[in-house]
């Protein structure tokens, strides 16, 4: 009998959580047309999360990805690198998430890094797509 793996409403709610646990600013937004949910941490200065079943459109390219429809995870390198992690490696991603703030926050320094998440916001407020329809959580 092959594993039960959680729903990605399920994956994004306790992501969320624990990224709020662990001191971030998480807006989420539910796309209408797949399975797919997308979490920006930090209003983008700690990149993005996607949380699908399926491989993501070619021009939007997101630094994390939790991926029910993989049983191994993996890194592409390309002009950013990519993270595609399986939901067993769903602590991994958690760990990743942190150490990839950690590393911005030692780039820029805590003032410059909210001044960054404020300059986002502010620029991106009325944007259409994920600006305007996400939610802070």
């Amino acid at each position: 009998m092959k594993n039960h793996k959680p729903s990605i409403k399920k994956l994004a709610k306790k992501l969320s959580k624990i990224a709020k646990e662990k001191g971030f600013m998480v807006q989420r937004y539910d796309a209408y047309s797949t399975n797919s949910v997308y979490l920006k941490l930090d209003y983008g200065v700690a990149n993005s999360i996607r949380i699908g079943d399926h491989d993501g459109k070619k021009h939007l390219s997101y630094k994390f990805n939790l991926l029910t429809n993989i049983d191994k995870s993996y890194v592409e390198h390309g002009e950013y690198q990519r993270s595609y992690y399986c939901v067993e490696d769903f602590e991994k991603l958690i760990d990743d998430i942190l150490n990839n703030k950690n590393n911005v926050l030692k780039k820029y320094g805590a003032h410059k890094y909210q001044r960054l998440m404020m300059k986002n916001q502010l620029e991106n407020a009325n944007k259409d797509g994920f600006w305007s329809k996400a939610k802070i959580v």
